[in-house]
Order: C-alpha cells, then sequence, then structure tokens
C-alpha cells in the first residue's frame, strides 16, 4: 500500500516506464535482503531492525557512525505514521464531510493514529488476528485493481508511450529522473527489511525473520511490478501523477468499476494494515535503544502485554505533533505535505540502508561459522557492498530531482532528533521475546501443594523473565 504515496511522484518524473522503476527497486530490495540476513544471524537477539542491527556491528570502532544508523533508521519510518494516517484522514474527509475545511483530514489522522496505538499495546499476540484480516483485505483489494481492468479490456498499451524518460534514456535529464525515482521508490519497495524489527519474538529465531523478510521481498517484487503496469495502462500518466492525497478515489473509480466502493474500502484497510505495521517495528527500535542505553530508560519499558507502550506513546506523541504542525504551517491544507515529508524522512532512510549494507559486509568478514548458525555467500555480501554505493548515488539524485531544500530539511530533522533524543540514562529492564502461555498449575487441583519438580520451573520462570511476564507466570 505504500505504494500510493508515490506513485503519482514516480510518474511525474519518468513518465509511462515508472512501472519499470518500481519493479526495479522492488529487486534491489529483495538483493539487499540477502545481505541483511548475515546482521540477524550474527545478532538473532536484537530486536529493532537492520537500523539496531548495523549499530551493533559499528559500535565497537565507529560508535559516531553506530549513533547514526540507529537514529537515522527512526527517522526514515517514523513519520511514515504522520504521512499515512494523513492520507487515511484525508480519504475519511473526502467519503464523510468532502465540503468541510481541510484540517479535518489532521483530526481523522490522529484518530486513527490512537486507534492504531490503543490495538498496539495489548501486544502481537492479541493483534495477529486483526492483522490478518486487514492483510486479506489488502490482498483482495489489488487483486481487484489490477485484475478487474484486465479482464473488463480497460487496459490500452497506449499509454505506455512514449516508452522512454524526458529527455530520452541517455540523456542526463532521464538519468537524474530515474535515479530520484528510484530514490524515493525505494522508501516503498525496500520494505521488507522490516520484518527484522521483531528479532527475537519469532518463535523460529534468526532463521524464520530471514525466510519472513525474503519472502515478502519475493511478493513486493511480483506485485511492485504488477500493480504500476495495470494502473498506468488502464488510466494513464496523466490521471496518476494528480495528488496522492485525493487521486485514489477517482483513480479507483475507473480502474474497478462497479466495485468501485468496495476496492477504496479494502484499500483504506491496507493503509491502517501499513500504519499499524510502521508503529510496531519503528516502537521496537526506539525500545532497544533505550534498553542499550542510548536514548531515554522509560522507553525501555515492556507493559503487562509484553509490548513496549512507552515507545509506541513516544512515536505517537511525535507523529501527533507533526500533524499539528503540518496544520499551523499550511493553514489548514494538508494535500500536498505526505510528499515533502517523504523527502525528507527519506534521507535518514537511505542512510540506515547504506551503513546497514556496509556493516553487513564487516560482519561477515569477522565473523566465524556456529554450529546451527548460517552465513551468506561472499557473492551475496559483495553484491551489498555494491548497493551500498548505488544508494549513495540515488541519495545524490535525490537532491537534484526533489530539491536540495527537502533533503537539507531532512537532514537538519535528522541532525536535531539525535541531539535531542540521544540520551543515555542507563539500561532497561526486560526484553521482547516470543510470550508462552503458561497455565496456572492450580487449575481444578484446590488445596494441593506445588510439587518439587512445579517449583523447580517457577524457579527458573524467575531468572529468566521480567517482573511482567514472571507475574503472568506465577498466576
Amino acid at each position: 500500500m505504500l505504494v500510493l504515496v508515490s506513485m503519482g511522484p514516480v510518474a511525474a518524473l519518468v513518465g509511462p516506464p515508472s512501472f519499470l522503476i518500481w519493479a526495479a527497486s522492488a529487486v534491489i530490495g529483495l538483493l539487499m535482503a540477502l545481505a541483511f540476513a548475515e546482521l540477524i544471524a550474527s545478532y538473532p537477539k536484537e530486536s529493532g531492525g537492520i537500523g539496531m542491527l548495523s549499530a551493533r556491528v559499528l559500535q565497537s570502532g565507529h560508535p559516531r557512525l553506530a549513533l547514526l544508523s540507529r537514529w537515522s533508521y527512526w527517522f526514515g519510518w517514523c513519520p511514515a505514521l504522520a504521512i499515512n494516517s494523513l492520507l487515511f484522514g484525508t480519504y475519511l474527509q473526502q467519503i464523510l464531510v468532502p465540503k468541510t475545511p481541510g484540517w479535518m483530514s489532521a483530526l481523522f489522522a490522529g484518530a486513527v493514529l490512537a486507534a492504531s496505538f490503543t490495538l498496539n499495546t495489548f501486544g502481537l499476540r492479541h493483534s495477529a488476528s486483526l492483522q490478518v484480516l486487514l492483510a486479506a483485505c489488502v490482498a483482495v483489494g489489488v487483486a481487484l485493481l489490477t485484475i478487474g481492468p484486465v479482464v473488463a479490456g480497460q487496459f490500452d498499451v497506449h499509454n505506455l508511450t512514449p516508452f522512454a524518460p524526458p529527455g530520452g534514456w541517455t540523456s542526463a535529464t532521464g538519468v537524474v529522473a530515474i535515479g530520484g525515482a528510484l530514490f524515493i521508490a525505494g522508501w516503498s519497495a525496500y520494505g521488507s527489511e522490516l520484518a527484522l524489527s521483531y528479532g527475537t519474538e519469532y518463535s523460529g529465531g534468526a532463521r524464520a525473520a530471514v525466510g519472513v523478510m525474503v519472502a515478502i521481498a519475493i511478493v513486493s517484487v511480483i506485485t511492485y511490478a504488477a500493480v504500476p503496469l495495470v494502473l498506468v495502462g488502464t488510466v494513464g500518466v496523466a490521471r496518476i501523477q494528480e495528488d496522492p492525497a485525493i487521486a485514489l478515489i477517482p483513480l479507483v473509480q475507473h480502474a474497478a468499476r462497479g466495485f468501485g466502493a468496495l476496492v477504496l474500502g479494502l484499500l483504506m484497510a491496507g493503509l491502517w494494515l501499513s500504519l499499524n505495521m510502521i508503529m510496531i517495528s519503528s516502537s521496537r527500535l526506539v525500545y532497544q535503544m533505550a534498553r542499550n542505553g542510548d536514548t531515554w530508560i522509560t522507553l525501555g519499558q515492556l507493559n503487562r502485554h509484553g509490548a513496549p507502550a512507552n515507545a509506541m506513546r513516544f512515536d505517537l506523541g511525535v507523529n501527533l505533533m507533526l500533524l499539528a504542525i503540518i496544520v499551523a504551517v499550511n493553514g489548514g491544507r494538508t494535500a500536498s505535505v505526505p510528499l515533502a515529508l517523504l523527502a525528507a524522512s527519506n534521507v535518514g532512510y537511505f542512510i540506515a540502508i547504506i551503513l546497514a549494507l556496509v556493516a553487513a559486509s564487516m560482519v561477515h568478514g569477522r565473523r566465524s561459522s556456529e554450529p546451527g548458525g548460517f552465513r551468506m555467500r561472499p557473492g551475496v555480501i559483495r553484491l551489498g557492498v555494491f548497493l551500498a554505493g548505488v544508494n549513495a548515488v540515488l541519495l545524490v539524485c535525490g537532491g537534484f530531482a526533489w530539491g536540495w531544500l527537502q533533503l537539507g530539511t531532512g537532514a537538519l530533522l535528522l541532525g536535531a532528533v539525535i541531539i535531542i533524543f540521544a540520551r543515555s540514562t542507563g539500561r532497561a529492564r526486560g526484553a521482547l521475546t516470543v510470550r508462552q502461555r503458561i497455565r496456572c498449575m492450580a487449575w481444578g487441583l484446590r488445596g494441593r501443594s506445588a510439587t518439587t519438580e512445579e517449583l523447580s520451573m517457577l524457579s527458573k520462570i524467575s531468572a529468566k523473565t521480567s517482573p511482567a511476564d514472571q507475574n503472568d507466570a506465577y498466576f
């Protein structure tokens, strides 16, 4: 669903071949995912995603780069909560109260952020069923949006012409346009690495984390190629270039005739799914930083459901503040904000990606093979280093394509975030793990004393779990 945020601007830069940009970006994301597997294999007990994993590698020799890696990754994803919720709020406003002032979309955005926060405070175990339901809605919505127009004969090959970026494939203008488009598309199409944010919470350990990440990357290659291709061929580049905050409704109505309302509702459910996904991942990064002593200790506490609730409150507060600033600065007009905010935050994301690829190469060179572990082949790691250079070039192209003001703003905000929030105040207790359901030992056994084996098991639980988990276990 993240493709909807930037499909229009990418189409405006490259023209009809823009669907190739999305496919190429997803392929780059898949190749990088293979290199990132080396990081989670080296630190299987680390949550927080590639920002934390690469920081562990860089900490000993390059502590400042480690600090930059952690906060760049957070800065790359956290504002996406404001972006997605603002799009969600704008669609709600267009559907429910279309003639109200623009700030109404920000109110809807704040409400959906609060709802996502409330849901995720109950932990992954309780929210998993809803996440699966939302994912099913996305699958059905995307299928109707892509297959429907083809079956109905609405796909027009002429919409793919002229099949070249402005100025041609080899011109300076065309190369910069392609690089700038890949820069914006990478924020969405590289997203499979979010699977590593859950780290220690996979019951299958590091192998399960890598399996999920690679599976998502493969699916991304398919969907990021198919969805833009069908939409460009169905409605044309001119229609896709319209403002992403208002273009989805007519886009769906044209591409899914007869199912417009249904598809729109399913895609909005998908926006909520991506919002939940980002909140879960971003908060786990903040939580892990607090546990390691890299920010305020209170952000590293778990609630009784095993969720990093304080870290989620931190992300919620930051994004509500962003929404308030957006409304105040733009006089209630929020339509053009998501792309500017995305370009700024993407500076942090690309810095984190580059550092993670370099860290994967470093840890591969000094890591010995462990029993039951796995290592990626040297060719994959060398390819990761090459892709680090490619992403550095794309970051520069982003400045030429989207304006150095946007990238400069992103760099300044990233520096401010590090100065304000990077406060070492000690280490927080507790850990994110797979929470086992432990049944009450006295259930149906009224009056019986605990056996020696039961007391021994309780003793082991007390030694290995946080106070909150101990209470659950004793109950």
